[in-house]
């Protein structure tokens, strides 16, 4: 996927970006490269994707849809929005490279959360759910599935105790089996909109202690905003009985200052993200046992046992004892 410098000066013709300058690798993820291309009409940041097609295209072209309707309606966060080639299209074929580009976001990321940090992150989310509301998007990715969720988990506890992997997932199975079947008849439908669903400071720019840009929208689907705020619990959770809780208040309470829930969504947060830590647990558990990257499996296993502590967090909060 590495890019060279003649398919460099090719994406910045069809691109409209003058000469370029300089071409540099960020850290990428498991599927998607990026680069810092330096023309002489700026920093863009080049990103090479994996395999699109089928589903994965259809997402794709929601995410620029959302993207281009913030920078229209000015969203005071700088946003990877795509720029159009010549052609007129976001997305542009460079060899056997899928590629889109984007004006670099001037920021830096932060390692850990000061409530100076966190409370802009808050408002960021809030601001942006503001901004959104109105849009609705055709990518659910199968998220309301409990009742399949449930069939899974009786293929799983088939598992022998034969790994620390399957150890730790048959000692936590009845945990979320019952959280799972808690909230199964739940209706979560509320207040839907293209959620972020991956809002957290790994995925933010700041400057000095304040939100400045809002990436990797590539997890977006169109769900109750609450699994935003579910999810920023998540992220940032403290464990404890008073700890796990004044965090979660802290969100909600911060981001009403900017966009109020209604008595019902507050009352679906928990809940929400007991769901969501149920379907995590199986796809955690699921790409841990992965051999594609020895790397990545260590990294899901991990995942694991981070929904598993937060999930207890949860049952124990909803009375839900294990």
């Amino acid at each position: 996927m590495k890019l060279s410098k003649v398919e460099a000066g090719r994406i910045a013709r069809e691109y409209g970006l003058g000469a370029v300058k300089s071409l540099k690798p960020f850290s990428g993820g498991w599927v998607n490269y990026n680069y810092q291309l330096e023309s002489e009409k700026g920093n863009f940041v080049v990103r090479v994707l994996g395999l699109i097609k089928g589903y994965t295209e259809k997402a794709l072209k929601e995410e620029f849809r959302v993207l281009s309707y913030l920078h229209e309606k000015s969203f005071p966060y700088g946003i990877p929005y795509p720029l159009k080639n010549n052609n007129g299209e976001y997305l542009s074929r460079v060899g056997k490279k899928t590629l889109w580009v984007y004006p670099k976001i001037e920021g830096r990321q932060i390692k850990y959360y000061n409530t100076k940090n966190l409370k802009s992150v808050i408002r960021a989310l809030a601001t942006y759910h503001k901004y959104v509301k109105d849009i609705k998007v055709n990518i659910d990715r199968g998220f309301d599935s409990p009742k399949k969720l449930l069939i899974r988990y009786k293929l799983m506890k088939k598992e022998k105790p034969n790994s620390p992997r399957n150890k730790i997932m048959l000692e936590n199975l009845g945990l979320f089996e019952k959280c799972l079947n808690k909230i199964k008849d739940v209706d979560f439908r509320i207040k839907e909109l293209p959620v972020h669903y991956d809002f957290h400071k790994g995925n933010l720019l700041f400057k000095n202690d304040e939100v400045s840009g809002i990436l990797d929208f590539e997890r977006m689907l169109y769900a109750p905003r609450v699994l935003d705020l579910a999810y920023l619990i998540k992220t940032t959770y403290e464990d404890g009985k008073k700890r796990f809780m004044k965090k979660a208040n802290l969100i909600i309470n911060e981001y009403e200052k900017i966009n109020p829930l209604t008595d019902k969504e507050k009352s679906l947060i928990l809940l929400m993200l007991a769901k969501d830590n149920c379907r995590m647990f199986e796809v955690f558990y699921r790409l841990s046992g992965g051999n594609y990257l020895k790397a990545g499996a260590e990294a899901e296993l991990s995942c694991l046992k981070w929904t598993i502590d937060v999930q207890k967090n949860v049952a124990r909060e909803l009375g839900w004892k294990k």
